[in-house]
């Protein structure tokens, strides 16, 4: 019978960061990019009072929130004023979310470097195969 084992890392801050977002707890070291929440709030310099995180937020409503209300008629075709403020948007989004990924990586690598984190990989035995 075969084992197949993945291994899991986890992390936790050695002394308190000083936030109510993170502790001193073991954690899940998260992705990146699937849990992109989980990974900026855990190593984003100032997650708590950075005002990119909030016009990220910000960007997001206004996103959501901008209906279709004039058109421009051309010769060829209608645009909607909303469809290219959506386009602006995105790329202000798309901008911005690239700063905090690069804020987040930094400060991870400093949290390492600088011993304030501490990384564990433990074994976890996902599933067993019968060997026939």
């Amino acid at each position: 019978m075969n084992s197949l084992k993945t291994t899991a890392t986890h992390f936790r801050y050695k002394k308190h960061p000083g936030d109510l977002f993170r502790n001193t707890s073991v954690q899940l070291l998260p992705h990146p990019y699937k849990n992109q929440e989980d990974f900026w709030v855990w190593f984003h310099p100032s997650y708590h009072r950075s005002e990119d995180i909030s016009d990220l937020g910000d960007l997001y409503k206004q996103l959501h929130d901008t209906p279709c209300q004039e058109t421009i008629t051309t010769s060829k075709n209608e645009l909607c004023y909303a469809a290219l403020a959506k386009e602006h948007l995105f790329e202000e989004i798309k901008s911005l979310e690239q700063k905090i990924y690069q804020d987040c990586f930094e400060n991870f690598y400093l949290l390492i470097i600088e011993g304030r984190i501490e990384l564990f990989e433990s074994h976890q035995i996902e599933s067993k195969e019968s060997s026939s």
